[in-house]
């Protein structure tokens, strides 16, 4: 197994944005995500989702700045 150390926790925590951003590009203004309200609600859940391991990793990686 790897040793965490601070790059990985910032690695995790970018990976995760990059993500996010993807998924917010490609379908957030999408015209069947915002026209079928299944597909919409599933989107919403997946970019919450994503936003919420954000915000995790990003306090993860606050604290182990010195690790």
């Amino acid at each position: 197994m790897t040793k965490l150390d601070s790059y990985s926790y910032h690695e995790a925590l970018d990976r995760a944005f990059i993500q996010l951003e993807s998924l917010q590009n490609a379908l957030g203004e999408h015209p069947v995500i915002l026209e079928e309200k299944e597909a919409k609600e599933l989107y919403d859940k997946a970019a919450d989702n994503l936003g919420s391991l954000y915000q995790l990793l990003g306090e993860l990686s606050a604290d182990n700045r010195n690790t």
